[in-house]
């Protein structure tokens, strides 16, 4: 009779598969949760931290079976594949956010003008313990900010301040960031500073911005101030936000500047020559009477 023997699966693919799953599932419901308000910021950092500790297990087992693989055969190569995909998928953004915070400064707050910042009045009394403080530009972080992000400058639009708000009031509400505090302000102000709520993209962590907005006249200067909540460093965060919202400032303010071209009319006809006067015809000249000269 003869034997057959059944290869078995190892328990590491097992527990890779399991560990990985988990993981992707956490992720999923935390970011959820943070996103619609049910899960605080402060506590989406340790779960995260978690959920990044059980992809790293997953990991791990997978590599362990990779050894029971290559060293005793056996089943589950399927299963062992799909799970180091999940672990590195969910991985993924933990991978980025690492690759950004040894590149990038330890900064958490970003302004167009680092020596006379616009004010996060209205933050600064929200914020409690736990997050970051917002404080005065150093020397130093004025110069990591310019050597890291010399594009995060402010603009200067030839358009009235009025409607450079309407703009920005638009542009707020297209990309869901609340206005917090002042919102009305006098039709004959020439500085106006708006506070409002941004999110970052996916997990939805919150930043304060505020934009100050300069009458000039005949134009109007906007700087542009952005600053996380937790964390010591924003991982490029802030300087991401202003460059993009002032590049579609930058678009939508010109609509508003544009000249349509005007049609040329043809020239009128040219007068008609005036024709000089003509000199009066000359009088015929009388022959001379010699009938009474003296004989020669």
């Amino acid at each position: 009779m003869d034997e057959y023997y059944e290869r078995r699966v190892s328990s590491a693919v097992v527990w890779s598969r399991r560990l990985a799953i988990f993981s992707l599932v956490l992720f999923l419901v935390a970011g959820t949760s943070h996103r619609i308000g049910y899960l605080a910021s402060a506590d989406l950092l340790p779960v995260l931290g978690v959920v990044a500790a059980f992809a790293l297990l997953s990991l791990l087992a997978a590599t362990r079976a990779l050894f029971l693989f290559w060293d005793h055969g056996g089943k589950g190569g399927g299963a062992l594949v799909f799970a180091m995909l999940v672990a590195l998928l969910v991985l993924a953004p933990f991978a980025v956010t690492l690759y950004r915070g040894v590149t990038l400064p330890m900064l958490s707050d970003v302004s167009t003008d680092t020596d006379d910042p616009p004010e996060l009045g209205f933050a600064l009394a929200a914020r409690t313990t736990g997050m970051n403080q917002i404080e005065p530009f150093t020397l130093e972080r004025r110069q990591l900010q310019e050597d890291a992000y010399p594009e995060a400058t402010g603009r200067r639009y030839e358009a009235p301040i009025g409607q450079v708000l309407e703009v920005i009031e638009d542009l707020f509400d297209r990309r869901g960031w609340s206005i917090v505090g002042q919102s009305e302000f006098p039709a004959d102000a020439t500085e106006i500073t708006v506070e409002t709520e941004a999110l970052s993209p996916i997990l939805g962590m919150p930043a304060d911005v505020a934009i100050r907005l300069i009458d000039e006249g005949t134009s109007t200067y906007v700087d542009m101030r952005s600053s996380t909540r937790y964390w010591g460093h924003d991982f490029g965060d802030n300087a991401a936000r202003i460059t993009a919202f002032l590049a579609e400032l930058d678009v939508e303010v010109a609509y508003l500047t544009v000249v349509t071209p005007v049609e040329p009319t043809e020239p009128p006809p040219p007068p008609p020559p005036v024709e000089a006067p003509s000199p009066p015809p000359d009088e015929p000249v009388e022959p001379l009477d010699r009938s009474e000269d003296p004989p020669d």
